[in-house]
């Protein structure tokens, strides 16, 4: 079942319409259910409203396995570079704004930890209070600026969200940042922890492939000590879009939730 409604973000000067799943047997039973916050929520059920036509299946895949969970998809910001604003935590140097948006001076990210705290303290309250949630069974996932926002949020806020898929993440807008959120925390509350990325994450710039895989094994080395449950994955030959994220999103699913007694 599809639940949908519209959600204002007073911080960030917008709303936004969240589209929510609900396992197909939610109102015949009395049980509560694991959270899965998506982000890019446009890409996440439906060919027909997804960026590039195919979406992640993430409908297809729960019904499929017969999953028992609550998905809430949040559409990205679409108006001009308002989604590296809202899914960058911190402001992107001038060298990586310019490469990115082709406009001098012009500084792009940093809303990013608003987002995140909208996310937190009126989104996720909200459906904790609206549906039967199990609320300390949080995950958050998205790809490429969206694995940004949800690494951050995961790794600023392991106690909110226990679970965090980021694929083809660019962590290489962000090191310095990334480096220094990742040293002062302890991560005994983020209970799985899932990244990966493709040979040409690029889109035809050599350079940026190299950036991706420098920058996530980096963050893999900071990581494979103070998480306990890490999978990193490389895929060769794997490029930047949806086609190839669908068909990892039953890796990361059967990491958050195979054997999950609550599922």
């Amino acid at each position: 079942m599809i639940v949908s409604f519209r959600m204002q973000m007073e911080a960030l000067k917008r709303d936004c319409k969240i589209t929510v799943y609900l396992p197909k047997r939610y109102y015949q039973e009395d049980k509560h259910y694991p959270v899965l916050y998506i982000q890019d929520g446009q890409n996440a059920f439906f060919d027909e409203l997804s960026y590039c036509g195919i979406s992640w299946g993430f409908l297809d895949y729960v019904e499929n396995m017969d999953l028992d969970i609550i998905m809430v998809a949040i559409p990205c910001n679409e108006a001009g570079f308002k989604r590296m604003d809202e899914y960058g935590p911190w402001k992107i140097n001038e060298a990586f704004s310019y490469q990115e948006t082709g406009i001098k001076n012009k500084i792009i990210g940093g809303e990013g930890i608003a987002y995140v705290k909208w996310l937190i303290d009126d989104l996720k309250t909200y459906i904790d209070q609206r549906f039967r949630t199990i609320r300390e069974d949080t995950g958050i996932v998205g790809s490429s600026m969206g694995g940004v926002i949800s690494a951050y949020a995961a790794l600023e806020y392991p106690e909110v969200f226990h679970k965090c898929a980021a694929l083809s993440t660019a962590f290489w807008f962000y090191m310095d940042e990334f480096t220094d959120l990742i040293e002062k925390h302890n991560y005994q509350e983020l209970e799985r922890f899932y990244f990966d990325l493709g040979e040409f994450e690029g889109c035809g710039d050599a350079r940026i492939d190299e950036w991706y895989i420098e920058s996530n094994n980096d963050i893999y080395s900071m990581l494979k000590d103070k998480v306990e449950s890490l999978e990193y994955r490389y895929f060769e030959g794997a490029e930047h879009n949806e086609a190839q994220w669908r068909q990892r999103v039953p890796l990361f699913m059967d990491f958050f939730y195979g054997g999950n007694e609550n599922v």
